[in-house]
């Protein structure tokens, strides 16, 4: 159930920030970078759960509109560290009214109480499934996240 509803959101998120030129693959690189920027791909590739090609993919179509530029991190050459430019920091007000539009509308006719609890459950499925993946000494790098 979680996968179909989380399948139903992508697609419509995605048809919302179409217009705005933002593939869904290059909205989870932006949405890290609107939280945090200036960290590397791999870095990116860890927050977002999506693997590594994905992203190098997404951040190529990103620097080719001059939303994001890559530059040497300071002290390793072998990596690039990416900065959104002003046109990417743009996109992060009209993208997240998007994403807030996909929640209401997903949620309306829902409870506040349901919400919440429903909130709760998946946070502590979360929290258990973290702290397994910290006693086997995983660094969860590989689970998707959402959106």
């Amino acid at each position: 159930m979680i996968r179909d509803v989380n399948r139903f959101f992508q697609r419509e998120l995605g048809k919302r920030i179409a217009p705005l030129g933002v593939t869904l693959g290059q909205w989870y690189v932006l949405r890290v970078l609107w939280i945090q920027d200036g960290i590397s791909q791999s870095e990116i590739s860890q927050r977002t759960g999506v693997a590594a090609p994905t992203v190098v993919s997404a951040l190529r179509s990103l620097t080719d509109q001059k939303y994001v530029v890559r530059d040497k991190h300071p002290t390793d050459h072998r990596k690039n560290i990416i900065f959104l430019t002003k046109s990417g920091r743009q996109l992060e007000s009209a993208c997240l009214a998007q994403a807030r539009a996909v929640n209401e509308f997903s949620l309306s006719g829902v409870s506040r109480e349901d919400v919440e609890t429903c909130m709760r459950v998946l946070l502590a499925a979360r929290s258990r499934f973290e702290c397994d993946e910290m006693a086997d000494g995983r660094d969860g790098a590989d689970a998707q996240t959402g959106t």
